[in-house]
């Protein structure tokens, strides 16, 4: 399996321009809301229809409010993951520039570290891990909401560079994620071998002290026959 190669550099400055456009795609959501709200209020002035028929011309715009409403939210949600992002990669960075060491040096110490305090591999950098999945996943429900907005020239062109940024950024998370892992199987490995090594070792002690207690039995019984036959008289009352 070849090495991962990763740019924690690249990965955070895709990180900023990332959130730069998911602020300004908010920003003309909450607009579109806006305008979209106030169209649907001057519908609800259309008292002469019959309601049912005012609630069927109402309710396809409802479902696209709700959309757009669920979409500015996810928005304000995903900057907000992304900001956590980006503090997770400052502190990160100040401490390899700190110790000198490249981001795979970085993974291995710290995944030393948690196996010296006796943490499970398993858990270190989960909750970098979390919040490099959670901006995946908001993405994912980015683009979902996305197709139920039929939306303008300029929402759709915001919408699509906003896609841009956020589909780089989420393929680097994944790269990271993927590093990650590889670590942790890494590290597990070497434990498991080193975990077998030792009981190899204690197998091996446990027969050397087996075959020593035999020699010392066959020794014993030795000087037993040699005293029956000399008549020593040593060993003649010993158990």
């Amino acid at each position: 399996m070849g090495t991962i190669v990763y740019d924690p550099t690249n990965h955070a400055e895709t990180a900023v321009t990332a959130a730069n456009a998911v602020r300004q795609t908010a920003q003309q959501v909450q607009a579109y809301a806006l305008q979209f709200q106030q169209y649907l209020n001057e519908l609800e002035q259309l008292k002469k229809l019959p309601q049912d028929t005012l609630n069927q011309v109402l309710q396809p715009y409802a479902d696209q409010m709700a959309a757009v409403q669920s979409l500015s939210q996810t928005l304000g949600n995903t900057l907000g993951q992304i900001q956590d992002l980006q503090n997770m990669f400052t502190t990160q960075f100040r401490q390899m520039a700190a110790m000198g060491v490249t981001p795979n040096q970085y993974l291995d110490r710290e995944m030393q570290i948690a196996q010296y305090r006796g943490q499970g591999v398993s858990t270190v950098f989960q909750n970098e891990v979390a919040t490099l999945q959670s901006v995946n996943d908001s993405y994912a429900r980015i683009r979902m909401l996305q197709d139920q907005i039929p939306a303008s020239a300029g929402l759709q062109q915001s919408f699509q560079t906003v896609n841009q940024h956020l589909n780089l950024l989420a393929g680097q998370n994944a790269q990271l994620i993927g590093l990650v892992a590889s670590h942790q199987a890494n590290a597990s490995a070497r434990l498991q071998d080193e975990a077998g090594a030792e009981a190899m070792a204690g197998e091996i002690l446990q027969k050397r002290l087996q075959d020593d207690a035999l020699k010392v039995q066959q020794l014993h019984q030795q000087l037993r026959e040699q005293e029956s036959t000399l008549g020593w008289g040593v060993l003649s009352g010993s158990h």
